[in-house]
């Protein structure tokens, strides 16, 4: 008992690193809620005896990322994370855990379109698929809002270049005065979009 109990501990330890791989980083409360730790208490402990593997950083919580033995341990050629963007990562994952671990999710794409000769670049914080739905993923946390109503009138046309094919931006920011900003100028050019705030995922992942 005692040895299939350290193998399934085991399990447990690698698919956090493998998902942390994947995302970059998680804070304590989206690895709990991923991974059913049950009490805060407990996803402590876990996380703790992981310690060789992990290194976090407190923010509103702790932020746990990849050691290089981690990285080495499962074979990660990824680098560690900028410190100074785990808050932004930590909630581009809100998005991706509340649509349920999109399997296709992807960070950070680049998007390169054409309309009449002129070629348009935009990078997407996240992309992933819906239902037949290819949804694009904006995180506002810090930015001018007018650098936010740029961006949406690039979607208007990345969306025009997709033609018949669906398309949702999902745009997250910090406030509800914002949330009505972006709503308006994605009501005025037209992008079919759903904004969400930090409202939305108070007491989600706990």
């Amino acid at each position: 008992m005692k040895l299939q109990n350290k193998q399934l501990c085991q399990t447990r330890q690698e698919k956090i690193m493998y998902a942390l791989d994947k995302l970059e980083c998680m804070s304590r409360s989206q690895l709990q809620y991923l991974f059913q730790l049950k009490s805060v208490r407990n996803a402590n402990r876990v996380l703790y005896n992981m310690s060789p593997f992990l290194n976090h950083k407190r923010l509103h919580e702790n932020v746990y990322y990849l050691s290089k033995k981690g990285r080495q341990h499962i074979g990660s050629e990824k680098n560690k994370p900028h410190l100074t963007q785990l808050e932004h990562k930590v909630r581009r994952n809100d998005i991706y855990l509340y649509y349920g671990c999109p399997k296709d999710w992807k960070v950070e794409r680049p998007n390169e379109w054409r309309i009449q000769g002129e070629t348009y670049k935009l990078i997407s914080d996240a992309r992933f698929s819906l239902q037949g739905v290819i949804c694009f993923v904006e995180v506002d946390l810090k930015q001018k809002m007018l650098e936010n109503k740029k961006k949406i009138k690039l979607y208007r046309s990345l969306f025009h270049a997709l033609g018949h094919q669906q398309a949702l931006l999902i745009f997250y920011t910090i406030t509800s005065v914002r949330k009505e900003r972006i709503l308006s100028w994605c009501q005025e050019y037209k992008v079919n979009a759903e904004v969400l705030t930090t409202e939305d995922f108070e007491n989600y992942f706990l």
